[in-house]
C-alpha cells in the first residue's frame, strides 16, 4: 500500500509538472506573439484584428499595438483608426461606456480635419451608436445630426446611408413608421446598385429586415413577406449571419398574422437559439410574445403562458418598447380572467410604470426628429428647390404650399401621436386605481375581527394627524401603505374608517382630497388658476379621468362646473 501511494504521488507530480510546463509554454508563445507585434505594418496589425476579433484579449493588444505605433509615427488617421478599432473591442451593444469613450477618442482626435472623406464624422456616427445602446436617444440624434452634417458636406454616400438608417431607427422607436419607411427604401434604393451592394452587404442586410420590419407595424404583410424572404436568403447565398436573428424574429411575426401559426413558431423558436436567448435584446422579447400567441392559437395554453412569463420577467424601464406592450395586457386578461387579483395589480402597476419611463424618455426625442432633422431637411430640401427654379415664380409658390402643407402634417401627426399616448396611459391609470379599490373592497369584505377600543383610539388620533399633514395628497395611496405607515394593521385600519368614517378606504382617501381641492379653489387665487389637470395631479389623483369622477360623487358636479359657480358667486 505504501509502494503504491509513492507511486500515485510521482504519477500525481509529473503530471502536475506536463501542465506547468505546458501553461508556461502557452504563456511564452502567447508574450512572443505579442512581442512580434511591434514589427508588424498597420496594414498587418488591421489584418490581424479582423482574423481575431472573437478573441477579446489578443484584439485589445492588437489595437493597443496599433495605438502606440500610430502615436509613436504622430499619424492622426491612423490613432483614430486605432480608436476604431478599440470601440469594436468593448462592444457598445453591452451598455458598455468605455465604447463611448473611445469615440469621443475619435472625434477629439480628428476635431479639425474638416474636409476629411471619413473623420471627424466616423466619430460621431460611433458616439450616436454608444448613445443609442444606453438609451440615450436624445444624445444620440445629436450625435447623428452632427455626423451627416460632415458626411453630406465630402458627400460620403456610406456614411449617409448609415446615418439616415439610424435616425429611421428612432423614428420607428417613436412609432413613425411610414416616416421611417420612407428613409428604408431610400436606402434600398441606393444600395441595390451593382457596384454599392457588394460594397456594403451589412447595411444592405439591416436595410432589409428593417423594410420587412417596418411593412409587419404598417400590416402591408406580403411586402414585409418579400424583403423579409430576401433577407434569409443572402445570409445562406453569401453566409452573413448578420441581422440573421432578427429576419427569423420579423417573419416569424409576420407569418403569426398570416395565420401560419406552425411556421411562425419554428422560426421564433429558431430565432431565440440563433440569439442565444439575449434578453436585453428586444427582438428577443418580441419573439417570446408572438411565440406565446402562435401558442395560444395552436392550442397550448401552458406553454403560452410561460413564454409571457419570460418576457415579463426579463422587460424592464431599460429596454421597454411599447411593441411589447401586449404581453402585458395578456397577462393582465389571463388573471383576471382567473381572478388572481394580486399579480393583476402587480403586472398592472409594471406596467404603468414602463409606459411612464417611456413617455418621458421620448418626449424630448419626438420634439427634436421634428425641429432639428425633419423640419430642417424640409428647409433645405426647399432652399434647393427655389434656388434651380427661381426664375419660375409660380412653381415657386407652389414649393413654398407644399412646404407648409408637409409641416402642418408632420405637426399634426406629432400631436395626435402624443394624445394617442396619453389616452393610453389614462386607460391603464384608470385600470390600476378600479383594481385597487377592488382589492380593497375584497380585503375590506374579509374583515369580522373587532377592534379593541384602546387601539381604536390609537388609530382614530393618527388619522386626525394624517389629516391635519395633508398626508392623503400623496399619489398611490394604499390600504396597506397608509397601516404601515401609521405602523397598525391593515385590517383595524380598515374596519375603524368603515365604522368611525362611515365609508370605505378609497372613499375616505378620494374624499380627503376633493375637500382640500375644494378648500384650494375657494382661498387660493393661484390654485385657481390651475387647469384641471393640474389640479388632479396636486391633491394625489393619477389621472383626470378618476378626478373628475371622484369630484363628481363628492360635490354633484364637475369640476369645470365648481370652478365656474365660484366665480360667479364672487369668491376671492
Amino acid at each position: 500500500m505504501y509502494i503504491k501511494s509513492i507511486r500515485f504521488g510521482i504519477v500525481l507530480w509529473l503530471c502536475l509538472w506536463s501542465i506547468g510546463l505546458k501553461a508556461q509554454s502557452s504563456d511564452n508563445n502567447a508574450q512572443k506573439m505579442f512581442d512580434s507585434l511591434k514589427s508588424k505594418t498597420f496594414d498587418e496589425l488591421d489584418k490581424l484584428f479582423d482574423e481575431n476579433s472573437e478573441d477579446s484579449i489578443l484584439s485589445f493588444h492588437i489595437a493597443r499595438e496599433y495605438l502606440d505605433k500610430a502615436k509613436n509615427e504622430n499619424d492622426v488617421i491612423q490613432t483614430a483608426r486605432a480608436y476604431n478599432l478599440l470601440f469594436n473591442v468593448y462592444d457598445y451593444s453591452n451598455r458598455n461606456n468605455i465604447a463611448l469613450q473611445y469615440a469621443d477618442s475619435i472625434i477629439i482626435t480628428t476635431k479639425d480635419m474638416e474636409t476629411h472623406m471619413r473623420y471627424p464624422a466616423t466619430g460621431y456616427l460611433k458616439k450616436g451608436y454608444a448613445l443609442y445602446a444606453l438609451d440615450r436617444y436624445d444624445d444620440a440624434l445629436q450625435s447623428y445630426l452632427i455626423a451627416l452634417k460632415h458626411a453630406e458636406r465630402v458627400e460620403n454616400e456610406e456614411q449617409i446611408v448609415a446615418l439616415k438608417h439610424n435616425i429611421a431607427l428612432l423614428k420607428t422607436n417613436l412609432g413613425k413608421n411610414r416616416e421611417a419607411l420612407i428613409t428604408f427604401k431610400e436606402n434600398y434604393d441606393f444600395l441595390i446598385k451593382e457596384d454599392t451592394l457588394v460594397e456594403y452587404p451589412m447595411t444592405y442586410a439591416a436595410t432589409l429586415y428593417k423594410l420587412g420590419d417596418t411593412y409587419n407595424r404598417l400590416k402591408k404583410y406580403d411586402s414585409a413577406s418579400y424583403y423579409l424572404n430576401k433577407g434569409i436568403r443572402l445570409r445562406f447565398s453569401t453566409g452573413n449571419a448578420e441581422f440573421y436573428p432578427d429576419l427569423l424574429s420579423a417573419y416569424g411575426v409576420n407569418s403569426f398574422y398570416k395565420e401560419a401559426y406552425t411556421e411562425a413558431k419554428d422560426s421564433l423558436q429558431k430565432m431565440l437559439i440563433t440569439s442565444r436567448e439575449d434578453k436585453e435584446d428586444v427582438n428577443v422579447k418580441i419573439s417570446y410574445l408572438y411565440l406565446a400567441k402562435s401558442l395560444l392559437k395552436l392550442g397550448k395554453k401552458k406553454e403560452g403562458l410561460d413564454y409571457l412569463l419570460k418576457a415579463e420577467s426579463a422587460t424592464n424601464e431599460f429596454n421597454y418598447v411599447p411593441q411589447i406592450h401586449e404581453i402585458f395586457t395578456l397577462l393582465i386578461d389571463y388573471y383576471q380572467e382567473n381572478k388572481d387579483l394580486e399579480n393583476q395589480l402587480r403586472i398592472t402597476n409594471k406596467l404603468l410604470q414602463l409606459e411612464r419611463t417611456f413617455n418621458e424618455k421620448y418626449a424630448r426625442l419626438n420634439n427634436n426628429i421634428v425641429e432639428k432633422y425633419d423640419i430642417a431637411r424640409l428647409v433645405k430640401d426647399k432652399k434647393e428647390l427655389i434656388e434651380t427654379i427661381d426664375s419660375k415664380n409660380k412653381m415657386s409658390r407652389y414649393r413654398s404650399i407644399l412646404f407648409g402643407v408637409i409641416l402642418l402634417s408632420i405637426l399634426i401627426s406629432l400631436f395626435f401621436y402624443l394624445k394617442k399616448r396619453r389616452n393610453k396611459f389614462s386607460e391603464i391609470s384608470d385600470k390600476y386605481t378600479e383594481l385597487v379599490n377592488s382589492i380593497e373592497k375584497k380585503k375590506e369584505a374579509t374583515i369580522v375581527v373587532e377592534v379593541p377600543e384602546d387601539i381604536k383610539k390609537e388609530i382614530l388620533k393618527k388619522l386626525q394627524d394624517f389629516e391635519n399633514d395633508h398626508k392623503y395628497l400623496k399619489n398611490n395611496l394604499s390600504l396597506g401603505s397608509v397601516s404601515k405607515s401609521l405602523k397598525t394593521n391593515s385590517s383595524y385600519l380598515s374596519k375603524v374608517i368603515n365604522i368611525e368614517k362611515g365609508k370605505n378606504f378609497a372613499n375616505y382617501i378620494n374624499d380627503l382630497r376633493i375637500d382640500f381641492c375644494v378648500d384650494q379653489i375657494k382661498t387660493n387665487k393661484k390654485f385657481k388658476q390651475y387647469s384641471v389637470r393640474s389640479m388632479a395631479g396636486e391633491v394625489g389623483f393619477n389621472n383626470i379621468q378618476s378626478f373628475a369622477k371622484a369630484f363628481l360623487k363628492r360635490k354633484g358636479c364637475k369640476p369645470a362646473e365648481f370652478i365656474k359657480s365660484i366665480e360667479n358667486q364672487g369668491f376671492e
